[in-house]
């Protein structure tokens, strides 16, 4: 080591926190297309102030940028989230909490106080914006000044920040993780919210083992939760561990449940340790469900149980298939491309992700 300090890559260059928040019209070039009116709203972690451990790109405050575009002009406008945490961290002009509310390196003043940041995802739904964060339940703004108007009680307890939204029927499926008052609990929920907002399902199940179950995969008839070897533990925490860690020998589960049928009914496919953030699509042929995920054949960003980084490859677009007539529950996994990649999407202004679609092939 040559004695220079290290810097946090998550909190530089195009990752660097933003600290004010503006108000202002942009600057437009060209000329913005008659009757195109509407908001483009934008989430993402943006620390408060200087973390007290080492930070994670995960565990940044949740900061919203809007664009109004209105009659050929934009308006800009950028806020914090103002969680509790938020909230607690301004008034004392300090960073509070540790990285993902960690006890072993947050301030004892804040201990059992909730440390959540809604800072992945933004959702419009009946009639709601809600910031999510896949640790807590979802955050609902003013979506004309952004103004926190608190935690959407309904749901009850976390909330994935990747629901699906049903272009049929206008209903929201979500599942959340970890559930109970212990973190990284095997407890799961699925849940549906109506075209009206109120929260018609939940019910609880059981992983194989706690894990980060960063986003999920719905169909016209199914819907699929993925636990992968990325997973928490307690106990590991309280030694000076990590919160989440790459197991690989634990494998990987793909619970796959019919939207319409009990949790008890739930049908558990297994393949080798692999890691998703993302999916692109899912759909279903016959009795074949297909599911087109960018794949890691490690989990990026997170530390082995022992706390060493390992060797971490990109991620790769992958083809699973579930036989639901088949004996096996093996998972068939098919590559599509080599090309790396992350955040996947198709065209979605002609194709429905829950109607039988099957894409093309990335060229």
């Amino acid at each position: 080591m040559d004695g220079s300090q290290v810097i946090n890559p998550y909190l530089a260059g195009n990752f660097g926190p933003i600290h004010s928040e503006d108000d202002f019209e942009l600057e437009v070039v060209g000329e913005i297309p008659a009757g195109l009116n509407g908001v483009l709203y934008r989430n993402g972690p943006n620390p408060q102030f200087e973390p007290r451990d080492e930070h994670h790109w995960f565990a940044g405050d949740g900061m919203i940028h809007a664009f109004f575009v209105e009659d050929g002009k934009v308006r800009y406008r950028n806020r914090f989230v103002r969680t509790p945490k938020w909230e607690l961290e301004h008034a004392a002009g300090r960073s509070m909490f540790g990285v993902f509310g960690n006890p072993m390196t947050s301030d004892p003043s804040v201990m059992g106080q909730d440390s959540g940041v809604a800072n992945t995802n933004i959702v419009w739904h009946a009639g709601r914006l809600y910031a999510l964060e896949e640790g807590h339940k979802p955050f609902e703004l003013d979506p004309a000044t952004l103004a926190p108007l608190g935690y959407a009680d309904q749901y009850l307890n976390r909330v994935t920040a990747h629901p699906k939204l049903d272009p049929e029927t206008g209903e929201m499926t979500w599942f959340g993780y970890s559930i109970g008052e212990m973190p990284f609990t095997r407890t799961m929920s699925y849940g549906v919210t109506d075209a009206t907002g109120k929260v018609t399902r939940r019910d609880d199940f059981e992983a194989p083992f706690s894990s980060m179950v960063h986003d999920f995969l719905v169909t016209k008839r199914h819907a699929l939760f993925p636990i992968l070897p990325l997973t928490g533990d307690l106990q590991r925490v309280m030694t000076g561990g990590p919160a989440y860690a790459w197991e690989p020998d634990k494998g990987s589960h793909v619970g796959v449940l019919r939207r319409d049928a009990p949790v008890e009914t739930m049908r558990w496919f297994t393949t080798d340790a692999c890691y998703v953030f993302h999916p692109m699509n899912a759909w279903e042929e016959g009795d074949k469900i297909f599911a087109d995920v960018m794949e890691y054949p490690a989990a990026p960003l997170f530390p082995n149980a022992d706390g060493s980084m390992g060797e971490r490859a990109a991620a790769r677009l992958v083809r699973w298939t579930f036989d639901l007539a088949g004996e096996s529950d093996a998972i068939k996994r098919t590559p599509i491309d080599d090309l790396e990649g992350e955040f996947p999407r198709f065209d979605e202004r002609d194709l429905d992700p829950l109607r039988h679609h099957r894409p093309h092939r990335p060229g």
